[in-house]
């Protein structure tokens, strides 16, 4: 099995140095221009790698911040919702006495009621 996967290595690398050698000569420009190609292209790409480092900095920048303002705009609403509720309890606190009161004064006479059917 070693010796299977050491030798697909080997032709892979010697297909792609073959490939690279059968390129080079095939080119239709000079060695100079293909070097200044090169050069370009090698330019363009850490160009293009620089962009990517900068806007991926920036993007990790925004979401710590998003997280940030988000964990405080939570705090905000749970803090604003607990009062709510505070003050709601605390409103409908003597209407929920006076609902008592008349239910315990209608099972008064509910018993009043029996009571009288009852003799």
């Amino acid at each position: 099995m070693m010796g299977k996967s050491k030798s697909f290595l080997i032709g892979t690398l010697l297909g792609a140095a073959a490939g690279g050698v059968a390129i080079l000569f095939s080119a239709p420009s000079s060695g100079k221009d293909l070097r200044g190609q090169l050069k370009t292209n090698r330019d363009r790409l850490k160009e293009t790698l620089q962009q990517l480092k900068n806007d991926s900095m920036a993007l990790k920048e925004q979401v710590m911040k998003t997280a940030k303002e988000s964990a405080e705009v939570i705090k905000d609403v749970s803090s604003d919702l607990q009062t709510s509720l505070k003050e709601w309890q605390e409103e409908i606190e003597p209407h929920r006495q006076n609902l008592q009161d008349e239910i315990s004064a209608i099972e008064q006479k509910i018993k009043q009621l029996e009571e009288t059917l009852k003799k």
